[in-house]
């Protein structure tokens, strides 16, 4: 491994870890290299959260420098791992880093993984045995690409800005089924990446790499609908999850800089925010994102639930005035991406990095405890006869889904066309027509079949949820806020995405997720309402939407209009501007958002 290549990837990254940087390359011996190249390297660009001293500084080895680990993230239960460890070994920081790699030294990998807590990817180097070790969290919180070359070789990252600094990725070889895939639904799935060398680690598994070969195996998974707690009072419920939360938040207090939270007007964010307050010992503020048009700006309200609570709230306005930052806010995914509320999201860590370090969020809610609009839009077409009673206002608009994607209604792909933002017979008219021949025969919507596959037993509402915490939730949603954050060098932390509250909402019978007037998020409703008077909740969802249809009329929509013509890619069709780009409409903001970011990656590649 030469070592000034490791270190362009490291400093690739020096966003995410602006306080401290490391790298050590080893020899074929296991010893490490005295001279600059090596047969592996291990590189590491820290953010200090905990222990902010160089007790901390990373790769990070144990005691006889025979284990080393790089790791991004953080570790809620470090203190109780420390404990019992310390019954074996005297440590020589205060860090999460040096307990996870007791842990692993200790018992392993596949053990310390049910064992540990948090949001994490990490990398272990055994140089006894020769094995790397590769590790994401259960929920896929943190990322972790990596490129294995011809013979073998491996490279890993964080991100995958890292990795084509190596000088190794071949950025004409595109996945085409990652190219549909982001057309589709906005981003690729699972090991997908728009680079067809570049692959990620699922959440939930690990991997081993050893003599030039890389075996990736789950260690985790929660089905929902599995076991249901159909005993049990919306009171008694909200109790454990009150108990299960609190707990959660009181983990990821746990810090040596300042900590804030982000803050809508939304159920999830509300309720992190009052429980937060209530649990927590240290001082924390609020931080809101509004916007000039109604309908999408919450920040009032935000400021009306933050008073009640009891903490100061700042907010910042993003309008289309910030446009010079919509560029630098895509090219951070590396890859297209088709998420606008990036925009909002890169500004409300943007304001809170200028105050604290570490934010907590209301991440996971609509996944877990079922808020979305399409889960009350499928059990209104394909639910029993109280499902399609309790949502038969959406008649209309679930008969236009219907007639855009006809093809998919029956059978395993019903869901599957549910979510699409563009249908196929669009999307031909956006992808050149070498796109389609080159995944002839393959179905690129089997990343996504394989997980409603794995939960057909369940009923149709737990069959979305766990298809969303597999795909969506750790595919765009957990995507957009890491490098939002991380572009910022904020850690982001999701006390809804502790894996015990996970495995909790797993089990919750239907009606503690919608109520008899059809409102999802039954059981957050209840919880909140001990902490928020109705007057702050009863509110209708807004989502974190940003207004971009509207911004891409005028003088923008026509740049890229222009831009989207002149095209020379090969692989999206120049003459679908005007289906895009509407001249004298306004147009469709999910597609014009994905035709903005996926020019930036392809007229480079």
């Amino acid at each position: 491994m030469d070592a000034q290549a490791l270190i362009r990837m490291r400093d690739a990254l020096a966003h995410r870890g602006p306080d401290d940087a490391g790298c050590c390359v080893w020899g074929a011996d296991g010893r490490e290299a005295a001279s600059e190249k090596g047969t592996v390297g291990l590189a590491q660009r820290r953010l200090s959260i905990v222990d902010l001293s160089q007790a901390g500084h990373q790769p990070m080895s144990n005691a006889d420098s025979t284990s080393w680990i790089t790791y991004n993230g953080e570790c809620y239960n470090f203190l109780e791992e420390r404990a019992v460890l310390g019954e074996q070994y005297a440590f020589s920081s205060r860090t999460d880093t040096e307990v996870i790699l007791r842990l692993v030294d200790t018992v392993g990998i596949e053990a310390a993984l049910k064992r540990l807590n948090g949001m994490f990817a990490f990398a272990v180097w055994d140089s006894k045995t020769k094995v790397l070790t590769l590790a994401r969290d259960r929920l896929g919180k943190k990322p972790l690409y990596y490129l294995q070359r011809d013979g073998g070789s491996l490279l890993f990252a964080s991100e995958i800005k890292a990795l084509l600094a190596s000088g190794f990725v071949d950025k004409e070889k595109i996945d085409p089924i990652a190219l549909v895939q982001f057309w589709t639904y906005g981003y690729a799935t699972g090991e997908r990446t728009l680079y067809e060398q570049i692959k990620r680690v699922p959440p939930g598994h690990f991997a081993r790499w050893s003599d030039g070969e890389l075996r990736v195996e789950e260690y985790w998974d929660c089905t929902f609908g599995d076991d249901i707690a159909t005993d049990r009072s919306m009171d008694d419920l909200a109790d454990e999850l009150d108990a299960l939360l609190s707990d959660a938040i009181r983990m990821r207090l746990i810090s040596d800089v300042p900590i804030g939270l982000f803050l809508s007007a939304g159920i999830d964010s509300s309720l992190i925010a009052a429980l937060a307050a209530r649990v927590s010992n240290k001082s924390l503020q609020s931080f809101t994102i509004g916007f000039d048009q109604q309908g999408f700006d919450e920040a009032p309200h935000a400021a009306d639930i933050a008073k009640h609570i009891g903490i100061p709230n700042q907010t910042l306005h993003v309008t289309d005035a910030m446009e010079d930052a919509f560029e630098t806010i895509a090219r951070q995914f590396d890859e297209p991406f088709g998420d606008s509320s990036a925009v909002p999201t890169y500004f409300v860590c943007k304001l809170a990095r200028e105050h604290v370090t570490v934010a907590l969020t209301g991440d996971g809610g609509d996944e877990l405890f079922a808020g979305y609009d399409a889960y009350a839009k499928a059990l209104w077409f394909w639910g029993d006869r109280a499902q399609r009673r309790q949502f038969s206002d959406l008649l209309s608009p679930l008969q236009k889904l219907v007639e855009g994607h006809k093809r998919f209604i029956r059978g395993d792909r019903r869901l599957t066309a549910l979510e699409m933002i563009m249908s196929q017979s669009r999307l031909r008219e956006v992808l050149h027509g070498d796109v389609w021949r080159d995944i002839a025969g393959a179905n690129p919507y089997a990343d996504r079949e394989r997980w409603y596959a794995r939960a057909s037993k369940s009923d149709l509402l737990s069959q979305l949820q766990y298809m969303n915490m597999k795909t969506y939730l750790p595919d765009d949603i957990l995507v957009k806020v890491d490098r939002m954050s991380m572009a910022h060098a904020l850690e982001c932390r999701s006390p809804l995405l502790d894996y015990r509250v996970a495995e909790f909402a797993a089990r919750l019978p239907y009606e503690a997720k919608i109520d008899g007037q059809g409102r999802r998020k039954a059981l957050l409703r209840h919880l909140l309402a001990r902490y928020l008077p109705d007057a702050l909740m009863d509110r209708p969802k807004m989502g974190f939407r940003v207004p971009w249809a509207e911004w891409c009329a005028g003088p923008r929509g026509d740049a890229l209009r222009r831009s989207w013509q002149n095209q020379r890619n090969g692989l999206q069709r120049p003459e679908a501007a005007q289906r895009l780009f509407p001249t004298h409409k306004q147009g469709w903001a999910s597609w014009q958002w994905n035709a903005f970011t996926s020019m930036l990656f392809l007229e480079d590649s």
